[in-house]
């Protein structure tokens, strides 16, 4: 299985010594760090480079561990961890309360800005197929955890280029990473991707909505079964797998929520007549 591999390099100090820390900001992290008891022990088996803020690099551990495809930690679990790691001393809150609209408005502000400076094809120079494949697996885990709101353009993006553009010329291992790259919205994110295809939110249309939507989700679910079914060599069996997955689970969507679809309209036309 496909491993979601984050890099913990960007958390190392910005100074040169070892023994020279960043002054915390506005950043979440900064802020809860500011106002952890100086008494809180740290966990004594852990081993903590000396070059990472120990509280940086226990929030990094758990981050890392409930993105991994086969994670068993709910999201409620993973926050409710990091939580446990800066326990509050009441003195110091009222600053903090002040900070946090600032921090948050940081936060999403150098997400995105993180997310357009990461985005890569899997035949890019500086990019494997594994980061290719891992960092839409994030994406999809993203627009799952319901941290914004959910919009369609980077999973509608991905799927158009990656099942309605020929790859053919490129290496099986690049074609492969296309086809799981895409898989990943389907694989975390299906249930939210297809309701946001089918009822965008305001004047968010990406693909027309309604039966435009349906079209593009069944040339979508056709391809990932193309891919499942080859027999000619041309994918690698973890790629057909994960194909067969995707299109399995694309097509209980269809299913399901369009049957409950059809009867909500039902019971709301009929408290009309």
């Amino acid at each position: 299985m496909v491993t979601l591999k984050l890099n913990i390099d960007l958390l190392k100090f910005f100074a040169s010594g070892d023994t020279e820390k960043s002054t915390p900001g506005t950043s979440i992290l900064g802020i809860l760090s500011s106002i952890k008891p100086k008494s809180k022990p740290l966990p004594s088996d852990l081993n903590i480079p000396k070059e990472y803020d120990p509280y940086d690099y226990m929030v990094f551990l758990i981050v890392n561990e409930f993105l991994q495809p086969n994670s068993k930690i709910s999201i409620q679990e993973a926050a409710d961890r990091v939580v446990e790691i800066f326990p509050p001393r009441h003195l110091g809150m009222t600053a903090v309360n002040t900070k946090i609209p600032e921090a948050v408005h940081c936060f999403y502000q150098q997400l995105g800005e993180d997310i357009t400076d990461a985005r890569m094809d899997p035949g890019d120079d500086d990019a494997t197929p594994e980061r290719f494949v891992n960092f839409h697996s994030f994406l999809a885990h993203l627009i799952n955890s319901g941290l914004w709101l959910a919009t369609p353009e980077d999973a509608v993006q991905t799927m158009c280029r990656a099942l309605e553009e020929s790859h053919e010329k490129e290496s099986t291992e690049i074609q492969d990473a296309w086809v799981m790259g895409a898989a990943q919205w389907i694989l975390w994110g299906g249930q939210v991707l297809f309701e946001s295809l089918l009822w965008p939110y305001g004047d968010e249309n990406t693909i027309g909505g309604g039966k435009d939507a349906l079209v593009k989700w069944h040339t979508w679910k056709n391809e990932f079964r193309k891919v499942s079914e080859d027999d000619g060599h041309g994918h690698g069996e973890e790629c057909k797998g994960v194909a067969k997955k995707a299109a399995d689970i694309m097509e209980a969507l269809e299913k399901g929520m369009l049957f409950e679809d059809f009867f909500l309209n039902v019971w709301l036309f009929s408290c009309y007549l």
